[in-house]
């Protein structure tokens, strides 16, 4: 039987929310490949890339994340969910909304993100919020 993509979906938001790293390293693909394409465009390639920015991500216990599932597609070994969240660095500071897109895949019974691309709608607010120097 094929487990619930809706639950696979809202157990990786908790995972995200609550800043667990092992909950969501356990929603990565087995493979050797993952791209992880962050809001500037570059390109993330492999689960142990991802793990650590989001290692480093979940570190900083000031941030708030909350995803909200748009549009969803679900086949027989293989689901995508775009996503739009609202991310705010810290609890006084604006909210920026970002898309994100995951995709997943069945692998050994369990829906594992095989892709994920986050757009942020205003890049420079982003940037801003995050310390990112723009040129």
């Amino acid at each position: 039987m094929k487990p619930d993509f809706d639950a696979a979906l809202q157990q990786h938001f908790a995972a995200i929310s609550n800043r667990d790293i092992e909950a969501f390293k356990s929603h990565l693909t087995r493979g050797e490949t993952l791209y992880t394409v962050v809001q500037n465009g570059h390109a993330f390639t492999t689960p142990a890339e991802s793990i650590e920015i989001h290692k480093q991500w979940f570190q900083d216990p000031n941030w708030i994340w909350e995803g909200t599932v748009v549009h969803k597609v679900v086949g027989e070994d293989v689901a995508m969910a775009l996503v739009k969240y609202q991310y705010c660095p810290k609890a006084d500071a604006a909210s920026i909304s970002t898309w994100l897109t995951y995709v997943f895949q069945l692998q050994e019974g369990q829906w594992r993100i095989v892709h994920d691309q986050n757009t942020a709608l205003d890049y420079a607010a982003f940037a801003r919020a995050a310390g990112i120097e723009i040129k």
